[in-house]
Formats: C-alpha cells, sequence, structure tokens
C-alpha cells in the first residue's frame, strides 16, 4: 500500500508528464488563490476530501481533481479551455488506470462540475470528484512496538 504522499507524487507524475499541463499543486482549497503561490497555466490541483479509507481489503481515498486555465480574452477561446481542461481530466484518468501500475490501482470520476470565472485568476476548466482505490490490509506485522 503507498503512503498517502506517494498517491499525491503519482497524481503529480501524471499531471507532470502530461505536455499540456504546466503545474500541479495539492492541499487545501485556498492554495488555488495564484496570490499563495505561483501557478502556471493550464494548471493541475488534487484537493483532499473526506474518503472511506481502508474496508475489507480495499483503501479508497477521495479528491477533488482541478484541472484550469486561463482563457485568452473571446468568449471562443474561454470555449476551447473547457474542452481542452476536460481532457486533461480523462487523460490524468487514463495514465493511472491503463498505465504501468494498472494492475494495483484504479482511478474512478464519479462528478464533473464546470469552474468559471473563479479564484481571482478569471480562470475557466472543470473539478471532478475522483477515487483513487489500490489494494490493502491491515497489517500487524508492520506495527511499529517497543
Amino acid at each position: 500500500m503507498r503512503s498517502y504522499k506517494e498517491v499525491v507524487e503519482y497524481f503529480e507524475s501524471a499531471a507532470n508528464a502530461h505536455l499540456a499541463v504546466k503545474s500541479f499543486a495539492s492541499g487545501p482549497l485556498d492554495y488555488l488563490d495564484s496570490n499563495s503561490q505561483n501557478i502556471r497555466y493550464p494548471f493541475v490541483f488534487l484537493r483532499p476530501i473526506t474518503s472511506i479509507g481502508l474496508t475489507g481489503n480495499v483503501r479508497s481515498l477521495t479528491f477533488e481533481l482541478y484541472s484550469l486555465d486561463v482563457p485568452k480574452v473571446s468568449d471562443e477561446n474561454a470555449l476551447l479551455v473547457m474542452s481542452n481542461t476536460e481532457q486533461y481530466l480523462y487523460d490524468i484518468g487514463a495514465y493511472i488506470r491503463r498505465g504501468a501500475e494498472q494492475q494495483t490501482m484504479d482511478f474512478e470520476m464519479t462528478n464533473l462540475n464546470p469552474v468559471n470565472e473563479a479564484f481571482q485568476d478569471r480562470v475557466f476548466g472543470w473539478v471532478s470528484t475522483v477515487i483513487y482505490t489500490e489494494p490493502a490490509v491491515y497489517n500487524y506485522c508492520n506495527f511499529p512496538e517497543l
């Protein structure tokens, strides 16, 4: 079972491997404000939300996965941004579901909502609710004790 840090780093590796995505970050919602960090667009952001955790032999972590960009001035460019940023979400899902480690983890998109002119940046794009799952068990052999 991957650590939480390794899960986030795997999402980051998917975003970094994508030719169109310029930056990735994760954390609380206020990190989406460009005043708190130097964001380069198109931008992918991973926000943890309430998760099931470990049940049976499956670990599930739930996230909001944002795909955002700043359009040029015309409305036509905003439509193009919406189209492209939606595809980036599907591409990241494909990286996780069909990539080199597909036998050990899964990615499911359960919700997709548009983001328009948000976060003080005039950004457009999408936020999806995604569930990352992998096989796991409670392992007493790894219990740290004195």
